[in-house]
């Protein structure tokens, strides 16, 4: 949850342009050019955190402590949120604990204060925002260019059905996971190897050939799941959704590592929309002609 923490080593070291070696050999190989997955939030849609946070604080009492990190870190220690995003809770049980972390957090002892789980499914499905439609079409364009093109997300039952109705990704892609219909969420090795399994079965039905990994590209905004994608062996790259002006004071020296760090999880410093998908545009500028 929120928008990844970003440091200046994330940005050298996987904030990169995709090289079309592969892609040429793969082509000339096998007939494809190869795969592509694509993180959903914050790629191929924006996500609103500030509009998720607000809408909860909204549900509270006016003289409550409003402290929706706190509210995080009670279901993180408890694991709900990642039993949530794995589907290894349901939607009620789900609801009842956020209800529960909630109320603590905020300090509510009124025995008579109480939130429904339908207040809860609307709250936390403002998260989701607009699509990107250049990154669609950036899609659409990759598999015109014979690549396979497939979406890798950690979503839940609720986020899922909010993304469904932006964009249905399920007509538009070869491949489709959600960490809550498999059990696992990035960074964990094995929704990589699953990932690769369901792209391989797209390929050898498609294109009558075989994949390898070094023929997936992947793309996502979290620094860690990139690098859990290199680990297993594709090409990957992160979106760096930091805005020029922050990115300059990095440059420059004008910000600490410790100051972009904090910086990246904050709106003000980021880019949403059309300016975002400009730079997703730009890692596969080798690959296909923007």
């Amino acid at each position: 949850m929120y928008w990844p923490e970003i440091s200046m080593e994330d940005i050298n070291q996987l904030d990169i342009i995709f090289s079309d070696s592969n892609q040429n050999k793969c082509l000339k190989t096998n007939g494809y050019s190869g795969f592509v997955f694509f993180d959903i939030g914050s790629v191929l849609l924006d996500l609103d955190w500030d509009a998720y946070i607000c809408e909860f604080e909204k549900l509270l009492p006016e003289n409550s402590f409003k402290n929706h990190k706190e509210t995080y870190s009670l279901l993180k220690e408890e694991a709900v949120l990642e039993n949530w995003c794995t589907g290894k809770m349901g939607a009620y049980d789900y609801a009842i604990s956020f209800i529960r972390a909630l109320k603590k957090s905020a300090k509510i002892e009124d025995k008579n204060f109480s939130l429904s789980i339908h207040d809860i499914k609307r709250a936390d499905s403002l998260v989701v925002g607009a699509v990107r439609q250049n990154v669609v079409e950036l899609a659409k364009k990759l598999r015109r260019n014979n690549f396979g093109i497939g979406v890798l997300s950690n979503a839940t039952t609720w986020h899922e059905v909010m993304i469904e109705k932006r964009v249905p990704v399920r007509e538009l892609f070869d491949v489709t996971i959600f960490s809550q219909d498999i059990g696992y969420e990035k960074p964990n090795p094995k929704i990589y190897e699953l990932a690769f399994l369901e792209a391989q079965s797209f390929i050898l039905s498609k294109f009558n050939g075989t994949l390898n990994t070094n023929d997936i590209y992947f793309i996502d905004d979290t620094p860690l799941n990139v690098i859990a994608a290199r680990n297993a062996g594709w090409n990957a790259g992160l979106v760096n959704l930091i805005n020029e002006e922050t990115l300059n004071h990095v440059k420059s020296n004008k910000m600490s590592n410790e100051e972009l760090k904090v910086a990246s999880r904050k709106r003000e410093h980021l880019i949403f929309g059309f300016e975002a998908s400009q730079r997703v545009e730009k890692i596969f500028g080798n690959l296909i002609k923007i």
